[in-house]
């Protein structure tokens, strides 16, 4: 049984065939767009790749997806000829998806928050849970992957964890999971000694993070069914209306027509933030010292 959550299974949504012909165009409204897009864009000279050049690495990327696909048969092969198959699950998911000529670029970026780079593939079998193939359309998150296989092993999860185990959604395709889902990435200008350093071929790219650490800075980003808003700490917000515009290339925020919208989604990221940021520790402090003073006395009564 696979999942379909807020991304695709085993590859991203831009390697559909039918997108092709979108490869290395820049959006329409390039005032509009995060800027490390563009310096991305000139750093590269990426706007000398030709079609068919885009074309290879996609082909490329397919066939690198081509042959995990035959590991990871060959791992559940393995598993059912040993007779374990009744009582093991194999999940397999990834970090992070590619720009693989979206917006005009390629690879990935610490603070890139579009879906082809969000979505992430997973897949989860074995064990009984259900007929091979289906998909789960839900919102869901990659922090929901440790309470799930935690759930599937019967081990409690650790105390305030911010995942959802996944396993109801698996046996049952109407259960509730979540309404929004979250995405975070990039730094602070103040983390810059401390951001990487890359030789060839990822130089240049290292290189812009120093050069302008803005370009790498803290961002947020919350979808539900239709929108995606990501707000950014050096730069404007965005909004993308993926009912419409499933690539993410028009940017909606500061519209009058969509203020109620991106104030909603600007409202659930606040709220996640501070719901999300500070927790009790499950277990005291080891360094924190024993206080058991004796109690005053009470006053005396006359």
């Amino acid at each position: 049984m696979s999942t379909r959550p807020n991304f695709l299974i085993l590859m991203p949504d831009q390697l559909r065939a039918d997108a092709l012909g979108a490869f290395g165009n820049p959006p329409g409204d390039p005032s509009g767009e995060p800027r490390y897009l563009r310096a991305v864009r000139e750093a590269h000279g990426l706007d000398k790749v030709t079609p068919e050049q885009w074309r290879e690495v996609v082909a490329t990327y397919y066939g690198m997806v081509s042959r995990l696909d035959d590991q990871i048969g060959r791992i559940t092969g393995a598993v059912e000829q040993a007779g374990a198959d009744d009582n093991t699950v194999t999940l397999f998911f990834a970090d992070h998806g590619e720009y693989l000529g979206d917006h005009g670029v390629i690879e990935k970026w610490p603070s890139a928050m579009h879906d082809c780079v969000t979505r992430d593939p997973l897949i989860i079998s074995g064990a009984g849970l259900g007929e091979g193939g289906q998909e789960r359309d839900a919102m869901v998150e990659m922090v929901d992957v440790l309470p799930t296989v935690l759930d599937l092993a019967g081990v409690p999860a650790p105390h305030r964890h911010f995942g959802r185990s996944l396993l109801p959604l698996l046996r049952d395709p109407a259960a509730p999971h979540r309404e929004l889902a979250f995405t975070q990435g990039g730094f602070t200008i103040e983390g810059e000694p401390q951001m990487e350093h890359a030789d060839f071929p990822y130089d240049l790219k290292a290189a812009l993070q120093h050069q302008d650490p803005t370009l790498v800075g803290k961002a947020v980003a919350v979808r539900d069914r239709e929108w995606t808003y990501v707000w950014r700490l050096y730069e404007q917000p965005e909004l993308y209306h993926r009912a419409e515009d499933s690539h993410e290339r028009t940017n909606l925020a500061g519209r009058p027509d969509h203020a109620e919208v991106e104030r909603r989604l600007h409202d659930a990221v606040l709220r996640w933030l501070v719901e999300t940021s500070d927790i009790i520790p499950a277990d005291p402090a080891p360094r924190r010292p024993d206080v058991a003073l004796p109690a005053p006395a009470a006053p005396a009564q006359s």
